[in-house]
């Protein structure tokens, strides 16, 4: 393809609304989801990995529910090509590409053009470079096309993240987060150790169906695990920023108009204003002298 194709990218902190921001905006300009979430790609881990199915509808999503946990792994270099088909295709239906999620080194790869060398090294005598990065082997991947990106960041202060953090994991678990896990296990034939292995929910569940820990021990442990997660996931947008990614922060109660104003702004051509709020210049504590998160 000659021509960049036009994404919006919809992150920020976990248990802040992206899928839900997505969804809508999606529905508005005429878009397709592409989930960029390390776990939603898995079968039967819908609570644990937030899924939402439900809040779809009739937009078309691609890259949740792909792959088998019990005997795949799914990693970055499967996820590129899987994510330049689904925006080529999104594209050839014309439809604009939505990438929604939090999962930094997805996004990341997305936004700086990642380039995997892989496959078998050459010969120790042919003059090439014997640089492998992809644990697996699969074949190198560049990117086949080229990109222009949209970047919008779904923002609350870092107490009201907090809150939402904790409200979404007693729902959860309200609503049967163990008992998912439990079937992943009894069902599925994960093993605890590959429970384990995803994380966050599923490895504090697994825990404490083994019997090394309470449930309120789980649950407390779990809801300090999410925030220390928020806390880095604040690290990699501060870190983009530098970077140079510029990053739309949507705050206050007109977050959906906004994000549809500045996508319809980006679809069309014309020029984005500057950003209202950078990571970087939001401090904690007794350094903060604007909004603050803390």
């Amino acid at each position: 393809m000659s021509e960049k194709i036009k994404v919006i990218v919809i992150t920020g902190p976990t248990a802040c609304g992206k899928t839900r921001l997505a969804v809508e905006l999606a529905g508005r300009i005429g878009g397709g989801v592409l989930s960029a979430d390390s776990r939603q790609v898995y079968k039967h881990m819908d609570i644990g990995s937030g899924k939402d199915i439900q809040e779809y509808g009739q937009i078309p999503y691609r890259l949740i529910d792909v792959a088998d946990p019990a005997k795949e792994v799914y990693n970055l270099a499967r996820f590129l090509p899987d994510a330049y088909e689904a925006v080529k295709d999104f594209a050839g239906a014309g439809l604009v590409p939505v990438v929604c999620g939090g999962s930094a080194l997805y996004i990341d790869a997305l936004l700086r053009d990642y380039r995997l060398p892989g496959g078998a090294l050459p010969p120790r005598n042919s003059g090439l470079p014997r640089q492998r990065q992809n644990p697996e082997a699969e074949a190198s991947f560049s990117p086949p096309f080229e990109l222009d990106f949209l970047v919008l960041g779904v923002y609350y202060p870092r107490s009201v993240v907090r809150e939402r953090i904790r409200e979404r994991l007693d729902f959860r678990l309200q609503h049967g987060l163990v008992e998912e896990v439990e079937q992943l296990h009894s069902v599925y034939g994960l093993s605890f150790e590959q429970l384990e292995f995803f994380g966050l929910e599923y490895r504090e569940a697994a825990l404490f169906l083994q019997g090394k820990c309470s449930r309120e021990e789980m649950r407390n442990r779990l809801l300090d695990k999410i925030r220390q997660f928020a806390k880095r996931q604040d690290i990699f947008f501060r870190k983009m920023e530098r970077s140079g990614v510029k990053i739309y922060w949507l705050t206050g109660e007109r977050r959906e108009e906004r994000a549809a104003e500045l996508a319809e702004m980006f679809l069309a051509g014309r020029e984005l204003p500057d950003t209202e709020l950078k990571m970087t210049e939001v401090y904690y504590g007794k350094r903060s002298s604007g909004p603050g998160i803390g």
